[in-house]
C-alpha cells in the first residue's frame, strides 16, 4: 500500500494545495475535527488558522488598514 495525495500532481502533500482545497470547499469542518485528524501539529494549527479566517493574505492584510501592495504575489 501507498499513501497519494490526489490535490497535486506529484501525488505529495503540500500546504498550500490543502490550503487551496480548503478554501475552495463550501464547507469548512468545525475546528474540533481539526484536532482529531492524524498530521503533524503545525498543519493542525494552519487549518484551524483557515477555520477561523485569520490567514493574513492580502485581501485580509487590507481589511486591516495594511498599506503594502494588493497584488497577488503568486497571480500577480
Amino acid at each position: 500500500d501507498q499513501l497519494c495525495w490526489k490535490l497535486t500532481r506529484s501525488e505529495q502533500f503540500t500546504v498550500k494545495s490543502m490550503y487551496i482545497d480548503v478554501i475552495n470547499s463550501s464547507v469548512i469542518p468545525s475546528s474540533k475535527h481539526v484536532w482529531k485528524v492524524k498530521v503533524p501539529l503545525k498543519i493542525k494549527v494552519f487549518m484551524w488558522f483557515v477555520h477561523k479566517q485569520v490567514i493574513l493574505t492580502k485581501d485580509n492584510l487590507v481589511k486591516r488598514n495594511w498599506t503594502g501592495s494588493t497584488r497577488c504575489s503568486f497571480c500577480d
